[in-house]
């Protein structure tokens, strides 16, 4: 009886045992999950929305102008104060010594935080591993403050390895009130309006008053008349391609602006092109919200500033691209640093520093709440602008669009010196575009 009484025991105390155990090993399993649910959730939200709990210093290195310099070391100023633990270091560069540089102290894991510069810098840090892909790392609430197309501005090959500051390459058009009354709805439209304009003013025989001015050789500007009648940059791969019709359509209409229409100057570049308008003495002008400031300021010029016009034969509007400056957070970081880094773009990217810019330097803002400030909204490049964006693409950060370009502006060099005919010259550009596809593959 003793024994059976002491096996009761011995089975109870194992039994005790084995649930204190089990509830052990819950307990153990409730706090892993709980642990790795905390870990999710903080993925989840981003590492913008963390918390910086030790010092950490941002080396930014920047190529922006120095009065926007002075800007920014404001606004570090502000935001160092709201976040006592980060430190940030600016350093100014010029754009070939800022590429440089970021390319060699990579290497040797001494270079900066963060780089402030052309979206097109995005190219070669990418390609060497430099960039760090954001995607997975900002928070929707981060990734929802931004205009439409300002995060693929800085995307390549399906990852976001920027966030613009500003955009500062969108082309629209120009025209002076002085010359004339109302803007065209139509390419049609503003080439008899210009005819009407060009003419001798002084009967010296030569023409000094224009009705349409731009770089005529540059490809960016022809670009915008490229996309206007239909034509793309990339396939459906990605792969370097230019439609054939979109392309002869451009250069044909370049072609007789100049010898068909004789609205154009016997070339123009972006200088020429600036100092006419100042002077009054060119109606309409194809530029960009750079130049604002300077335009609204010129005597000669009544400013206003509408849509790039329709072509009739592709029912689209012409349609510039957008270029711009902006944050790349480099590679092997560690998370303290990430964190901090994406807590300084937020907040130079939020609603009060990007309203500063845009009031104080007058670019464009890529923070959606901006324009629904009353004192933004009713600036005149904000009104006009914000409806050009909606007819804008970002323009492609490879390096294969960079030495199209160059190639591009040669062919047009040859149509408007006459030495080439539309024709010709978009069998050039098939050609360079095809050679350039092979060489990439």
């Amino acid at each position: 009886m003793k024994r059976r009484i002491i096996s009761i025991l011995v089975m109870v105390f194992v039994l005790l045992l084995l649930v204190a155990a089990c509830n052990s090993s819950k307990e153990v399993l409730k706090q892993q999950n709980i642990r790795q649910a905390k870990e999710v959730e903080k993925n989840f939200l981003g590492l913008d929305l963390r918390e910086v709990s030790s010092e950490v210093k941002i080396k930014l290195w920047e190529d922006i102008k120095p009065v926007v310099g002075h800007t920014i070391d404001q606004l570090i100023e502000k935001f160092q104060k709201e976040n006592p633990n980060i430190i940030v270091e600016r350093t100014h560069m010029e754009a070939e010594d800022l590429i440089e540089n970021t390319q060699r102290s990579f290497i040797v894991g001494n270079g900066p935080t963060l780089t402030l510069s052309s979206f097109d810098d995005i190219g070669p840090f990418s390609t060497m591993g430099i960039a760090q892909p954001l995607e997975g790392l900002m928070s929707e609430n981060m990734k929802n403050m931004y205009v439409e197309n300002a995060l693929p501005a800085m995307s390549l090959t399906g990852h976001v390895y920027g966030v613009p500051n500003t955009l500062n390459s969108q082309l629209t058009l120009f025209y002076n009130k002085k010359l004339v009354d109302k803007a065209p709805e139509s390419w049609e439209e503003l080439i008899s309006m210009a005819k009407d304009v060009t003419k001798d003013i002084d009967g010296d025989g030569k023409i000094d008053q224009y009705g349409l001015v731009y770089p005529l050789t540059e490809a960016v500007w022809w670009l915008v008349f490229y996309r206007g009648f239909g034509g793309c940059l990339f396939d459906q791969s990605d792969s370097l391609r230019f439609n054939a019709e979109a392309t002869k359509d451009a250069l044909q209409f370049v072609y007789d602006l100049k010898f068909k229409d004789k609205v154009v100057p016997e070339n123009a570049d972006y200088k020429l092109m600036d100092n006419l308008f100042k002077e009054g003495k060119v109606a309409f002008i194809i530029n960009g919200n750079w130049s604002y400031g300077d335009h609204i300021k010129a005597k000669g010029v009544d400013l206003g500033i509408v849509l790039l016009p329709k072509f009739k034969k592709a029912a689209e509007y012409a349609q510039p691209m957008i270029s711009g400056s902006g944050y790349t957070m480099l590679a092997k970081l560690s998370e303290t640093e990430q964190v901090a880094a994406l807590k300084f773009i937020k907040f130079m990217t939020g609603k009060e520093a990007q309203r500063i810019f845009a009031k104080k330097h007058k670019l464009f803002p890529i923070n959606k709440s901006v324009y629904q400030l009353v004192s933004v909204r009713e600036e005149l490049i904000m009104n006009d602008y914000t409806k050009e964006l909606r007819n804008t693409e970002s323009m492609p950060v490879t390096s294969e669009i960079s030495m199209v370009v160059g190639d591009i502006h040669l062919v047009l060099e040859k149509l408007i010196a006459g030495d080439l005919d539309p024709d010709s010259g978009a069998a050039q550009i098939h050609e360079i575009v095809e050679k350039m596809g092979s060489e990439m593959q």
